[in-house]
């Protein structure tokens, strides 16, 4: 068998000897190692027994080092740092090859993960935390990257993702109007998303922005996004869709345009960059989402 070229006593003697002799204490070095006192002692008389010399001075008062104590103290201290050191940096590399997104799960599910799986096969090293939530992301965020869509441009670093069209959207088994009148629209089963802190455009609002001011059916509620959308499959009503983020479904024939009307969305798709973190994966992500929208024309 294969003999090892550092000649030298067991790690946990070295790590026992070195923690007593840096704290001058038993007790203290057994508090910090999670042992007893007692394992401590015996670890550093078996390593003085190992190496046939005294490396301390037992006194009442405490532990003093031997001159041979002290050499060798020195010399596991430095090569403990050193390992620390080595791992740290290990850490810092592990680090920095991941990248957090923070998105609500509709962007998450129609547009950000299936992105996720291009950026993979660019760059296999990098592991992509998603951080899904239909609530706001606090700031200043502890996430690399969040993807938001508002009215009002994000303060900090941020890039424009895309703009997007506002259409109505239901399932193709949904019965089609008659003409393409704003009023017939106001009066069918219309899905209401209430997340105002979210910034997402409310039915009220399309149609102000359409310039019609009558009454608007007022049946269906829900707080989510994607629970809207899966309402809209399901036939029991029309929801707001985003154009470019819902196209997923769209083309898969699940929705299908309400009408002929549409409208700009007022706000747009903004990806926020968390300014303390601009690693190399950060950018990348971040370089691979603009540079996949910028090849598609936006599409």
């Amino acid at each position: 068998m294969a003999q090892s070229p550092y000649q030298m006593p067991s790690l946990k003697m070295m790590r026992s000897f070195e923690a007593a002799a840096r704290l001058g204490s038993i007790k203290e070095a057994a508090i910090e190692l999670h042992v007893t006192s007692s394992a401590v002692s015996h670890q550093v008389k078996s390593l003085e027994q190992s190496l046939g010399i005294a490396l301390f001075y037992r006194a009442n008062r405490g532990l003093d080092l031997t001159s041979e104590g002290w050499l060798l103290r020195e010399a596991i201290s430095r090569g403990f740092s050193e390992i620390s050191k080595a791992i740290q940096t290990l850490d810092k590399e592990r680090d920095s090859q991941t990248v957090s997104i923070g998105a609500t799960t509709a962007v998450s599910t129609l547009w950000l993960t299936p992105r996720i799986s291009q950026i993979w096969r660019e760059h296999p090293e990098i592991t992509i935390n998603q951080d899904v939530r239909d609530r706001p992301f606090s700031r200043p965020s502890h996430l690399d990257l969040i993807i938001e869509y508002t009215t009002d441009a994000p303060t900090g670093k941020v890039d424009i993702l895309f703009d997007d069209v506002l259409v109505p959207l239901c399932a193709p088994s949904y019965a089609q109007p008659k003409d393409n009148e704003l009023v017939t629209l106001a009066r069918e089963n219309l899905i209401h998303l209430h997340a105002k802190e979210t910034n997402w455009t409310s039915w009220f609002n399309w149609f102000s922005s359409l310039g019609y001011s009558g009454e608007i059916a007022d049946m269906r509620h829900v707080n989510n996004y994607a629970i809207a959308l899966q309402l809209a499959q399901d036939g029991l009503g029309i929801v707001l869709g985003w154009k470019r983020l819902v196209a997923p479904l769209v083309q898969a024939g699940k929705l299908v345009p309400f009408g002929n009307i549409e409208s700009p969305a007022p706000g747009k798709f903004y990806l926020v960059n968390n300014e303390a973190n601009q690693s190399k994966s950060v950018c990348a992500v971040r370089e691979q989402l603009l540079g996949e929208l910028n090849s598609a024309k936006l599409g």
